[in-house]
């Protein structure tokens, strides 16, 4: 029996086909013309599986019960049959469902390497888009012409491009390692921000002494804490930026003269170890920093009673509290990127190369309908489904503003937001998929003090776009071959595994990174550190010739 057959005897939610027309119907026969919407014509189905990770505060995509499901679905005269599951199971069930025979039309929130990429396009899963594009995306490609980093990252080595991105970033996504401070307790104690790394070190000190929330209790406070699974909540991801260029956006390198250089080597890497070694030691640096999870990180953050919390990184102040439940989160601003001994100061930065969200499926009988359809979300206009998809219903989640309202740059505000993220329920997304989010996305509402997206704005904008290194630092994202893509996960799987045991094992002081140092890098150069570096190397040259 085939696909299509199966899918109109079955009520299921299936992995395979991507109509429900009959084995003799021509596709192309139920579209209407290209540039026209709805796409199916009146009478007619077609149906396309869709594989689709439950985003944060998202319950279902299930068009009876999402709203933005039931439009998307009103306006392309699609059935979408979304094969949901929990965001935290994504890349289980990803790998899982690409080891099988069978997969949807449409694949969504996958964040492929170009080497990934590649590898499926070379076994013919995933179909190039190019054409697709040119002659039924002309939003996409309007956004992707305008956007000239993210259409070279979404470009594979052979020229064709597998993935739709999204495209625009929020001003607070440019940074999204930071560092926040209970300012309320630096007001408690008399203190002033910090600028420097000693400065900093003196207010956990503080904090950890001085019963910075006045409870009257001096031990209950915890310094420093964070998690290494959340949101950016890997709290020695910005404080070793005082100290060398560390960052996971560029697998740990940077770019020094044309060389790649691997920050885990270098002299200023030894020495911010030592001092988180440091903090540790002193008890400064939560004892549970390296085992307790993001759940157990907002614990200490929403902890019932008096604050407990002086500092933790986060991409938002929600990484580590849940905002709305209280005022609490009010008590904390950013810390700018802080000084080291030897003047380093840098915030980590995250260039817009889009994140390749949205591959079709050589199961897929009708690619033309689903770069037709998610065109829809690259057309940047003030209610299309992509404000849908990231705000919510206009007229419940946000509304016209009124005349005298500003933006966060004093400039007219276009909106209101009504409720924020978790009030949302199954009126969005939650930005799923791919879409172009425009430059002036933020500048459309208005600047409230209490809103969270207001205040990374500002924070973001004020205190680490001035410390963000050039982009000429940065290793941009390289395509490898076959071959080449196997050695280097083979080498970074394992190289990652050896540094996280190591690193904590610095940090917490049972190995004395002095004593230790130069077995440390041997041991990375037997696991093939320098063929790693030489295969990026080599790749890096022939991309920026």
């Amino acid at each position: 029996m085939n696909k299509k057959l199966i899918a109109l005897l079955s009520c299921s939610f299936m992995l395979t086909a991507c109509s429900s027309a009959n084995d003799n119907t021509d596709i192309s026969t139920i579209l209407t013309e290209n540039g026209t919407y709805p796409i199916v014509k009146e009478g007619s189905e077609l149906v396309i599986d869709v594989f689709a990770p439950l985003r944060g505060g998202i319950s279902t995509y299930d068009p009876t019960e999402n709203t933005l499901s039931a439009r998307f679905a009103e306006e392309t005269g699609i059935t979408f049959n979304y094969q949901e599951v929990p965001g935290a199971d994504r890349q289980i069930k990803l790998n899982t469902l690409m080891t099988s025979s069978s997969y949807p039309d449409v694949i969504l929130e996958h964040y492929w390497s170009p080497s990934e990429q590649l590898l499926y396009a070379e076994q013919g899963i995933i179909i190039p888009l190019n054409d697709l594009i040119e002659e039924y995306g002309p939003n996409i490609k309007k956004a992707l012409d305008a956007k000239p980093l993210v259409k070279q990252n979404v470009t594979m080595l052979d020229g064709n491009i597998y993935s739709l991105p999204t495209i625009g970033t929020a001003m607070h996504m440019s940074s999204a390692y930071k560092m926040w401070i209970n300012e309320k307790w630096l007001e408690n104690l008399g203190l002033k921000m910090p600028q420097t790394i000693d400065e900093y070190t003196d207010i956990l000190r503080a904090f950890k002494k001085q019963d910075a929330n006045g409870n009257g209790d001096p031990n209950d406070e915890i310094p420093l804490t964070g998690s290494l699974n959340g949101w950016n909540t890997a709290a020695h991801y910005f404080l070793l930026n005082s100290f060398t260029y560390y960052s996971n956006q560029s697998k740990f390198m940077y770019v020094d003269n044309g060389e790649l250089i691997y920050s885990r080597t270098t002299e200023g890497f030894k020495e911010g170890v030592k001092y988180l070694n440091s903090l540790y030691e002193e008890g400064l640096l939560d004892e549970l920093y390296f085992t307790q999870n993001s759940q157990q990180l907002q614990q200490i953050g929403n902890n019932p009673g008096d604050n407990i919390l002086g500092s933790s990184t986060g991409g938002s102040i929600a990484s580590f509290l849940t905002i709305g439940d209280s005022d609490r989160w009010l008590d904390y601003a950013a810390l700018a990127p802080l000084e080291g001994p030897d003047g380093t100061r840098n915030a980590i930065l995250y260039p817009d190369y889009g994140n390749m969200v949205l591959s079709i499926s050589e199961s897929c009988e009708s690619p033309e309908a689903v770069i037709r359809a998610w065109d829809l979300m690259f057309t940047g206009k003030d209610n299309d489904l992509f404000q849908h998809n990231l705000e919510g219903e206009l007229g419940i989640d946000y509304i016209a503003a009124n005349e005298g309202d500003l933006n966060v740059i004093g400039e007219p505000a276009k909106f209101i937001r009504v409720t924020n993220n978790t009030e949302k329920g199954g009126r969005y997304w939650n930005q799923l998929g791919p879409w172009f989010r425009p430059d002036d996305q933020e500048l459309q509402f208005k600047s409230e003090p209490d809103d969270i997206e207001v205040v990374l704005y500002n924070e973001t904008n004020d205190k680490y776009v001035p410390y963000q290194p050039d982009p000429s630092l940065l290793v941009p994202p390289l395509g490898f071959d076959t071959e080449e893509s196997r050695e280097l996960i083979d080498i970074e799987q394992v190289l990652n595994t050896y540094f996280d045991q190591v690193f904590a094992e610095f940090v917490t002081g049972k190995l004395d990174i002095d004593e230790n140092w130069d077995s440390y890098l041997a041991e990375l150069n037997n696991i093939g550190l320098a063929r790693y570096l030489e295969i990026y190397q080599q790749q890096y040259n022939e991309t920026t010739k």
